[in-house]
């Protein structure tokens, strides 16, 4: 994806502990993030500031601590973008895989922040108050927060992510224009990742802000992200919905296209009638693309994935240089996303990324 923006954000953060590391330099940083002091005054010499800027940065620890990196094309986007931007600046810039494990995740960010062995955490949320007490103790101990796309609670430095009531907002009112024109029943399954994490329930809402006003139907299952549980939720739902499912709108591609071929499987056997029932969601990479191309999902909003690390890295300079107190401001930004299906895959940008 080749593409230029500039985001306006702020900040990053992230603490964790180890597996699974990547490391972009070994150099060790100063204790501490916040110096007190701006490295910027309003007026430069351009050279001084290109030097200045890099000096900033220079032997800073970075860390990503996800949710889920290895083989995850998401976080495996983000990291290897913030790796680029940090290895130019000469930052150290580590990965801590949670491997889905709210546990092993909580226990490396307060490992990393006992030892001060960061000086920003870039975090994403797994569980809507999860991160609330470690981003607290990462302010006291001196250390920025970068929450990215799940935000938490209680904000940390900066958030940055997809606006996922507004992504859902928008699919839902696409399902319910699609099933309108079939005449279907308002019959919709919602399949969401835990329930409890910010991505489902701003989707929920978002969903039911749209459809229940038309007199739709909501039925929701929990998949808790994983393509087995989901599979195995669609086909239960389309059992009982007995012919009178228009749709299935499912929290991420990942899950999406596991119920796309769910479908495509009761199609052929005669269970359900053929493209009588959708299949929607938010986010779009390289695989959602090969399976809409396949007939196998309708339509997602894509969001710019690799602009949120993109923004991770910018932020976190933004924080470093500005020398502010971990914890004294806080700002939540949103990236662009667009609609997107076979008519126009091939021209939204944004959509069909990799991990690298």
């Amino acid at each position: 994806m080749n593409r230029k923006k500039t985001l306006a954000l702020v900040t990053t953060a992230l603490t964790a502990f180890a597996i699974a590391g990547c490391s972009v330099d070994s150099r060790s940083g100063s204790s501490g993030a916040a110096s007190g002091d701006a490295a910027f005054g309003a007026n430069v010499d351009m050279n001084d500031a290109v030097r200045k800027a890099h000096d900033v940065m220079k032997g800073k620890r970075v860390a990503f601590v996800p949710i889920l990196y290895k083989g995850y094309a998401l976080t495996e986007n983000w990291g290897s973008t913030m790796q680029r931007s940090f290895g130019n600046l000469g930052a150290d810039f580590q990965v801590y895989d949670s491997n889905f494990s709210s546990d092993r995740m909580i226990s490396t960010i307060n490992d990393l922040i006992a030892r001060k062995a960061a000086d920003v955490l870039v975090l994403q949320n797994q569980d809507l108050g999860l991160l609330d007490s470690v981003i607290e103790q990462a302010e006291r101990a001196g250390i920025y927060t970068v929450v990215l796309n799940m935000m938490s609670t209680r904000l940390g430095d900066a958030f940055i992510g997809v606006d996922v009531a507004h992504a859902a907002r928008t699919i839902a009112q696409r399902a319910a224009d699609d099933c309108g024109r079939r005449n279907a029943p308002k019959q919709v399954a919602v399949i969401d990742g835990p329930g409890n994490d910010p991505a489902s329930i701003q989707w929920n809402q978002g969903i039911r802000d749209v459809l229940e006003p038309l007199g739709y139907t909501l039925s929701v299952a929990h998949s808790q992200f994983q393509n087995a549980i989901a599979q195995q939720a669609a086909e239960s739902m389309l059992q009982q919905s007995q012919g009178k499912l228009c749709g299935f709108l499912v929290t991420y591609d990942v899950n999406a296209v596991t119920v796309g071929r769910t479908v495509a499987d009761a199609v052929g056997r005669g269970q359900v009638a053929p493209d009588s029932v959708g299949t929607y969601t938010f986010d779009a990479d390289r695989s959602w693309c090969d399976a809409l191309k396949q007939g196998l999902v309708t339509a997602s909003v894509a969001y710019d994935v690799q602009g949120i690390g993109e923004a991770a890295a910018v932020a976190t300079q933004q924080l470093i240089q500005s020398g502010a107190k971990p914890g004294s401001g806080h700002t939540v930004s949103f990236v662009a996303d667009a609609m997107v299906d076979k008519t126009n895959v091939d021209d939204i940008s944004i959509a069909c990324y990799t991990g690298r």
